[in-house]
């Protein structure tokens, strides 16, 4: 009697594991089927990844390798590279045709290559390297205004290179006459834990300058000439670059 009625439990689970199956069986073998091809797609994409990456390496030291005196066309073939190079190629593919266009006087051009570079990366920290050279060449310029919009969001706290984008920024300050925010970004350099240490010693030099100068409110040829920031980025290799963005 017990193996009867154990016999008619094992049919009645078994109808209900057949109805079921009926029922949801096709849903889970297409679930299944997804995610069969949902990891295929990403190990090819990867594979895709590695390939261009590869590829576009390869490209890229070609063209350092022929640069040459054929700037004009390194600079184009870098820009072109950049259009369909993985976003950290085309960034330094950009960077490298800014930097010949600096070599060939036509600054204006470098700070266009400067700006398409930094749209092309995903770290804050190489994003904000290409707004600070841009910043530079624009001092240079003399386009105060201009590099004051651009380099103040660089300032904060906790930014890559908040103390170049500050000595920058004080110097912008001071070519406009503004000596009261100079002194506030140079004083800041001073007294911040972690400032580099040739950054601090130029905010010093510059501080007994301004310091020693006439009120802001004096006419302009009495203010005194701080020491321009690195125009050529000489520190940014050294200046902290902890802070990246989770991209």
């Amino acid at each position: 009697m017990v193996d009867f009625i154990s016999e008619v439990q094992e049919e009645l689970r078994k109808d209900d594991y057949n109805r079921w199956l009926k029922k949801y069986g096709p849903y889970l073998a297409a679930l299944i089927v997804l995610i069969i091809a949902g990891t295929a797609f990403f190990q090819w994409r990867e594979y895709r990844a590695e390939q261009v990456s590869e590829t576009t390496s390869y490209d890229y030291i070609e063209i350092v390798d022929s640069i040459g005196d054929d700037k004009a066309g390194a600079v184009a073939s870098f820009s072109a590279l950049s259009q369909n190079a993985p976003d950290g190629y085309a960034g330094i593919s950009l960077l490298r045709a800014a930097e010949l266009e600096l070599e060939n006087g036509n600054k204006e051009k470098a700070v266009a290559f400067f700006d398409d570079a930094a749209t092309k990366f995903s770290k804050k920290r190489h994003i904000q390297l290409a707004q600070l050279k841009a910043g530079y060449i624009l001092a240079g310029l003399g386009k105060f205004d201009e590099v004051k919009s651009r380099i103040e969001p660089l300032t904060q706290k906790d930014e890559p290179y908040q103390f170049l984008a500050r000595e920058l920024m004080a110097y912008a300050a001071q070519e406009t006459s503004d000596l009261k925010t100079a002194r506030m970004h140079l004083s800041y350099i001073e007294t911040s834990p972690g400032a580099p240490e040739t950054i601090v010693r130029r905010a010093k030099q510059n501080l007994l300058l301004l310091n020693s100068s006439p009120s802001a409110s004096e006419t302009e040829k009495t203010e005194p000439e701080i020491t321009p920031p690195a125009v050529n980025g000489e520190d940014i290799e050294s200046a902290p670059t902890e802070t990246e963005d989770n991209e």
